[in-house]
Protein backbone atom coordinates (compact mmCIF):
# COMPACT_ATOMS: atom_id res chain seq x y z
CA UNK A 1 0.00 0.00 0.00
CA UNK A 2 1.27 3.53 -1.02
CA UNK A 3 -0.07 4.63 2.96
CA UNK A 4 2.14 4.82 5.80
CA UNK A 5 0.32 5.91 8.52
CA UNK A 6 -1.03 2.69 10.26
CA UNK A 7 -4.53 3.85 10.62
CA UNK A 8 -4.57 4.61 7.04
CA UNK A 9 -3.02 1.75 6.25
CA UNK A 10 -6.11 -0.44 7.74
CA UNK A 11 -8.75 2.05 6.31
CA UNK A 12 -7.68 1.12 3.14
CA UNK A 13 -7.49 -2.65 3.94
CA UNK A 14 -10.94 -2.54 5.94
CA UNK A 15 -12.67 -0.68 2.86
CA UNK A 16 -11.87 -3.46 0.51
CA UNK A 17 -12.79 -6.18 3.03
CA UNK A 18 -16.19 -4.07 3.50
CA UNK A 19 -16.61 -3.66 -0.71
CA UNK A 20 -16.16 -7.83 -0.88
CA UNK A 21 -18.23 -8.63 2.26
CA UNK A 22 -21.21 -6.27 0.82
CA UNK A 23 -21.01 -8.27 -2.52
CA UNK A 24 -21.36 -11.52 -1.29
CA UNK A 25 -24.37 -10.27 0.85
CA UNK A 26 -25.73 -8.68 -2.12
CA UNK A 27 -25.42 -11.60 -5.16
CA UNK A 28 -26.55 -14.66 -2.13
CA UNK A 29 -29.72 -12.51 -0.91
CA UNK A 30 -30.82 -11.38 -4.68
CA UNK A 31 -29.86 -14.93 -5.76
CA UNK A 32 -32.28 -16.44 -2.66
CA UNK A 33 -35.42 -13.88 -3.03
CA UNK A 34 -35.63 -14.46 -6.39
CA UNK A 35 -36.50 -18.05 -6.29
CA UNK A 36 -38.18 -17.19 -2.67
CA UNK A 37 -40.53 -15.16 -4.60
CA UNK A 38 -41.27 -17.01 -7.60
CA UNK A 39 -42.02 -20.09 -5.13
CA UNK A 40 -45.11 -17.66 -3.83
CA UNK A 41 -46.39 -15.56 -6.95
CA UNK A 42 -47.03 -17.36 -10.03
CA UNK A 43 -47.12 -14.19 -11.86
CA UNK A 44 -43.37 -13.91 -10.89
CA UNK A 45 -42.97 -17.57 -12.52
CA UNK A 46 -44.71 -16.78 -15.79
CA UNK A 47 -42.69 -13.73 -15.82
CA UNK A 48 -39.09 -16.07 -15.72
CA UNK A 49 -41.09 -18.70 -17.86
CA UNK A 50 -41.74 -15.89 -20.29
CA UNK A 51 -38.20 -14.85 -20.63
CA UNK A 52 -36.15 -17.63 -19.31
CA UNK A 53 -32.99 -16.93 -21.07
CA UNK A 54 -32.82 -13.48 -19.36
CA UNK A 55 -33.64 -14.75 -15.56
CA UNK A 56 -31.12 -17.66 -16.23
CA UNK A 57 -28.42 -15.63 -17.07
CA UNK A 58 -29.50 -13.48 -14.10
CA UNK A 59 -29.37 -16.56 -11.61
CA UNK A 60 -26.67 -17.56 -13.15
CA UNK A 61 -24.44 -14.42 -12.87
CA UNK A 62 -25.29 -14.01 -9.08
CA UNK A 63 -24.15 -17.59 -7.72
CA UNK A 64 -21.05 -17.14 -10.06
CA UNK A 65 -20.59 -13.81 -8.52
CA UNK A 66 -21.04 -15.06 -5.21
CA UNK A 67 -18.67 -17.80 -5.61
CA UNK A 68 -16.19 -15.85 -6.74
CA UNK A 69 -16.32 -12.82 -3.84
CA UNK A 70 -16.00 -15.70 -1.39
CA UNK A 71 -12.65 -17.10 -2.71
CA UNK A 72 -10.98 -13.75 -2.96
CA UNK A 73 -12.00 -12.89 0.90
CA UNK A 74 -10.53 -16.51 2.08
CA UNK A 75 -7.72 -16.86 -0.49
CA UNK A 76 -4.41 -16.70 1.21
CA UNK A 77 -2.20 -15.94 -2.23
CA UNK A 78 -4.35 -12.25 -2.38
CA UNK A 79 -2.90 -9.12 -1.34
CA UNK A 80 -6.36 -8.70 0.05
CA UNK A 81 -8.19 -11.25 2.11
CA UNK A 82 -9.61 -11.96 5.46
CA UNK A 83 -6.58 -12.76 6.76
CA UNK A 84 -4.12 -9.62 5.67
CA UNK A 85 -7.13 -7.83 7.61
CA UNK A 86 -6.71 -9.41 10.82
CA UNK A 87 -2.98 -9.16 10.32
CA UNK A 88 -2.76 -5.59 10.03
CA UNK A 89 -5.24 -5.08 12.86
CA UNK A 90 -2.89 -7.18 14.99
CA UNK A 91 0.48 -5.67 13.86
CA UNK A 92 -0.83 -2.45 14.46
CA UNK A 93 -3.11 -2.69 17.39
CA UNK A 94 -1.99 0.36 18.51
CA UNK A 95 -4.58 2.25 16.58
CA UNK A 96 -7.41 0.99 18.64
CA UNK A 97 -5.53 2.65 21.98
CA UNK A 98 -7.71 5.27 23.78
CA UNK A 99 -4.61 7.62 22.46
CA UNK A 100 -4.68 6.86 18.92
CA UNK A 101 -8.88 7.29 19.64
CA UNK A 102 -8.15 10.93 21.14
CA UNK A 103 -5.98 11.59 18.40
CA UNK A 104 -8.71 10.98 15.74
CA UNK A 105 -11.41 12.59 17.28
CA UNK A 106 -9.18 15.92 18.48
CA UNK A 107 -9.93 17.37 15.49
CA UNK A 108 -14.04 17.45 16.12
CA UNK A 109 -14.89 20.78 17.28
CA UNK A 110 -16.84 20.88 20.58
CA UNK A 111 -16.12 17.48 21.74
CA UNK A 112 -14.99 16.38 25.39
CA UNK A 113 -12.08 14.44 23.48
CA UNK A 114 -10.58 12.37 26.96
CA UNK A 115 -14.75 12.11 28.45
CA UNK A 116 -15.04 10.94 25.20
CA UNK A 117 -12.32 7.62 25.37
CA UNK A 118 -12.21 7.18 28.72
CA UNK A 119 -14.53 3.72 28.41
CA UNK A 120 -13.72 3.04 25.42
CA UNK A 121 -12.22 -0.65 24.76
CA UNK A 122 -8.86 -1.21 25.14
CA UNK A 123 -7.07 -3.75 22.91
CA UNK A 124 -6.51 -7.24 24.44
CA UNK A 125 -5.09 -10.78 23.35
CA UNK A 126 -8.71 -12.28 23.68
CA UNK A 127 -10.16 -9.79 21.30
CA UNK A 128 -7.39 -10.75 18.66
CA UNK A 129 -7.40 -14.61 19.54
CA UNK A 130 -11.62 -14.30 19.10
CA UNK A 131 -10.96 -12.63 15.66
CA UNK A 132 -9.03 -15.60 14.82
CA UNK A 133 -11.37 -17.92 15.92
CA UNK A 134 -13.97 -16.84 13.99
CA UNK A 135 -12.18 -16.79 10.78
CA UNK A 136 -10.91 -20.35 11.18
CA UNK A 137 -14.17 -21.46 11.71
CA UNK A 138 -15.69 -19.32 8.53
CA UNK A 139 -12.72 -21.07 6.36
CA UNK A 140 -13.03 -24.41 7.75
CA UNK A 141 -17.30 -24.18 6.19
CA UNK A 142 -15.64 -22.64 3.22
CA UNK A 143 -12.60 -25.19 2.39
CA UNK A 144 -15.03 -28.01 2.97
CA UNK A 145 -18.12 -27.25 1.11
CA UNK A 146 -17.61 -24.32 -0.82
CA UNK A 147 -13.86 -24.02 -2.66
CA UNK A 148 -14.12 -26.88 -4.42
CA UNK A 149 -17.64 -25.45 -5.69
CA UNK A 150 -15.95 -21.99 -6.66
CA UNK A 151 -12.70 -23.72 -8.29
CA UNK A 152 -14.03 -26.44 -10.65
CA UNK A 153 -16.97 -25.45 -11.47
CA UNK A 154 -16.96 -21.17 -11.53
CA UNK A 155 -13.47 -20.70 -11.67
CA UNK A 156 -12.06 -23.32 -13.89
CA UNK A 157 -14.67 -25.55 -15.97
CA UNK A 158 -12.90 -29.00 -14.60
CA UNK A 159 -16.40 -30.08 -13.42
CA UNK A 160 -19.31 -30.69 -16.27
CA UNK A 161 -20.88 -33.76 -15.80
CA UNK A 162 -24.29 -33.54 -14.32
CA UNK A 163 -23.66 -36.18 -11.42
CA UNK A 164 -20.85 -34.71 -10.49
CA UNK A 165 -22.16 -30.79 -10.35
CA UNK A 166 -24.55 -32.25 -8.01
CA UNK A 167 -22.27 -34.25 -5.76
CA UNK A 168 -20.03 -30.85 -5.36
CA UNK A 169 -23.33 -28.55 -4.92
CA UNK A 170 -24.99 -31.24 -2.60
CA UNK A 171 -22.17 -30.28 0.42
CA UNK A 172 -23.80 -26.50 0.33
CA UNK A 173 -26.23 -25.07 2.80
CA UNK A 174 -28.45 -22.25 2.05
CA UNK A 175 -28.41 -21.35 5.97
CA UNK A 176 -25.02 -21.70 6.21
CA UNK A 177 -24.07 -19.21 3.32
CA UNK A 178 -26.68 -17.34 5.12
CA UNK A 179 -24.77 -16.78 8.70
CA UNK A 180 -21.11 -17.22 6.83
CA UNK A 181 -21.53 -13.94 4.67
CA UNK A 182 -23.84 -11.78 6.90
CA UNK A 183 -20.83 -12.84 9.97
CA UNK A 184 -18.46 -11.35 7.50
CA UNK A 185 -20.32 -8.07 7.12
CA UNK A 186 -20.81 -8.14 10.75
CA UNK A 187 -16.59 -8.39 11.12
CA UNK A 188 -16.67 -5.49 9.05
CA UNK A 189 -19.19 -3.66 11.81
CA UNK A 190 -16.90 -4.49 14.63
CA UNK A 191 -13.77 -3.75 13.28
CA UNK A 192 -14.93 -0.36 11.96
CA UNK A 193 -17.48 0.42 15.08
CA UNK A 194 -13.77 -0.13 17.21
CA UNK A 195 -11.26 1.93 14.99
CA UNK A 196 -14.17 4.83 14.86
CA UNK A 197 -15.52 4.76 17.82
CA UNK A 198 -13.87 2.64 20.68
CA UNK A 199 -16.60 0.56 20.93
CA UNK A 200 -16.28 -3.17 22.05
CA UNK A 201 -15.88 -5.98 19.06
CA UNK A 202 -17.38 -8.63 21.03
CA UNK A 203 -18.81 -10.80 17.94
CA UNK A 204 -22.98 -10.27 17.14
CA UNK A 205 -25.05 -12.28 15.18
CA UNK A 206 -28.19 -10.63 13.05
CA UNK A 207 -31.43 -11.92 11.48
CA UNK A 208 -30.01 -14.34 8.63
CA UNK A 209 -33.16 -16.49 7.11
CA UNK A 210 -34.33 -14.58 4.10
CA UNK A 211 -37.56 -16.35 4.70
CA UNK A 212 -37.69 -15.21 8.07
CA UNK A 213 -36.74 -11.80 7.00
CA UNK A 214 -39.19 -11.22 4.34
CA UNK A 215 -41.73 -11.34 7.29
CA UNK A 216 -40.80 -8.40 8.50
CA UNK A 217 -42.37 -4.58 7.60
CA UNK A 218 -40.06 -2.81 5.31
CA UNK A 219 -38.66 -0.04 7.96
CA UNK A 220 -37.36 -3.20 9.88
CA UNK A 221 -36.79 -4.83 7.13
CA UNK A 222 -34.43 -1.99 5.66
CA UNK A 223 -31.76 -1.47 8.59
CA UNK A 224 -29.27 -4.50 7.46
CA UNK A 225 -28.04 -4.86 4.10
CA UNK A 226 -29.47 -8.20 4.03
CA UNK A 227 -32.92 -6.88 4.07
CA UNK A 228 -31.84 -3.90 2.07
CA UNK A 229 -31.98 -6.36 -0.77
CA UNK A 230 -34.33 -8.46 0.11
CA UNK A 231 -36.19 -5.50 -0.23
CA UNK A 232 -35.19 -3.93 -3.50
CA UNK A 233 -35.07 -7.40 -5.03
CA UNK A 234 -38.79 -8.38 -4.37
CA UNK A 235 -39.81 -5.11 -4.97
CA UNK A 236 -38.60 -4.99 -8.49
CA UNK A 237 -40.17 -8.30 -9.42
CA UNK A 238 -43.39 -7.15 -7.94
CA UNK A 239 -43.14 -3.64 -10.64
CA UNK A 240 -42.01 -6.23 -13.29
CA UNK A 241 -45.27 -8.15 -13.45
CA UNK A 242 -47.76 -5.25 -12.49
CA UNK A 243 -48.46 -5.57 -16.12
CA UNK A 244 -49.24 -9.25 -16.21
CA UNK A 245 -51.59 -8.92 -12.53
CA UNK A 246 -53.23 -5.86 -14.78
CA UNK A 247 -54.37 -8.04 -17.66
CA UNK A 248 -55.17 -11.07 -15.15
CA UNK A 249 -57.69 -8.82 -13.20
CA UNK A 250 -59.11 -7.11 -16.44
CA UNK A 251 -62.94 -8.51 -17.29
CA UNK A 252 -62.83 -10.02 -20.11
CA UNK A 253 -64.83 -8.80 -23.27
CA UNK A 254 -68.64 -10.57 -23.52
Amino acid sequence: MATSRPEERFEVELEVFRKEADEAVQHLYAYLTMHAVATDDKFVRQLFNTYPLFWLTTLRGLQTSLFMVLGRIFSQDSEHNVDALLKLAETDREIFSRESLATRKSTIAGLDVQAYVSDTHIPTREDFRGFRRDVKEWRRIYEANYREVRNQIFAHAEVSEPEDVHDLFAKTNIQELELLVTDLVALHTRLQGWLQNGTNPKAARVNSSVQELRKLPAPKLRSTLQGRVIHDTERSLQVAVAGLRAQQDRPSRA
